[in-house]
């Protein structure tokens, strides 16, 4: 997804892997998925996978050798041997963490790692694809870091705006002394008239 971000092509074929350099294929992500995003459980998995099918010896973690049967290489969850991927050969583990760093966003991984509010602290969360202007306009609000007088009273106004996804302009602004509602939403887009027009300029309006 990293590299998809940047490139039409590789977006268009998500996971392939090319014979210029080892990638994180889709099977190696629903690995990493059941390990917790933990890299290096999943490449020692790998080589026990290779191992096993070869018939040959397991990898060494401690102590001596031993010859691997399939039945022995488990994956977390009680999932199938099938879910390990069948390289050959297996990178490196420098290899394989270097891959890992490149396809993956740091979103990603923390998402593997710790779950979905992790991955929302790096990544842009619903983030849509590139269109055309005034496809598609998204809304929000801020309270504003200052205080106004309003009516003699001093009070952190509410920003509410509307922003055009493909050019990133602000189409629409509405500052209120109170709490966003649904007022401040159609006094944002009343101007542009909820976005319906063409040529649509950036508007304001304020309620004071």
């Amino acid at each position: 997804m990293a590299e998809a971000s940047q490139s039409p092509a590789a977006a268009a074929h998500s996971g392939a892997r090319h014979t210029s350099r080892f990638e994180i294929t889709a099977e190696i992500r629903v690995l990493l998925a059941y390990w917790h995003g933990n890299a290096s459980a999943v490449h020692r998995q790998l080589i026990e996978r290779a191992a096993a099918e070869a018939g040959g010896p397991r990898a060494q973690t401690s102590g001596a050798a031993v010859p691997v049967p399939p039945d022995l290489v488990a994956v977390p969850g009680g999932a199938a041997l099938s879910q390990v991927p069948l390289l050959d050969p297996v990178p490196s583990l420098s290899t394989f963490l270097r891959a890992l760093r490149r396809d993956l966003t740091a979103g990603e991984r923390a998402g593997l790692a710790i779950g979905p509010q992790a991955a929302r602290a790096h990544d842009v969360f619903g983030k849509r694809p590139a269109s055309w202007r005034n496809y598609a306009w998204e809304t929000d609000h801020v309270q504003a870091p200052l205080l106004v007088d309003t009516d003699g009273d001093l009070v952190r106004p509410w920003i509410t705006w509307f922003i055009d996804t493909a050019t990133k302009v602000i189409t629409g602004t509405a500052v209120t002394p109170g709490h966003p509602s649904r007022a401040s939403v159609l006094a944002a887009c009343a101007p542009q008239w909820c976005g319906t027009s063409p040529t649509a300029r950036p508007g304001e309006y304020r309620s004071w």
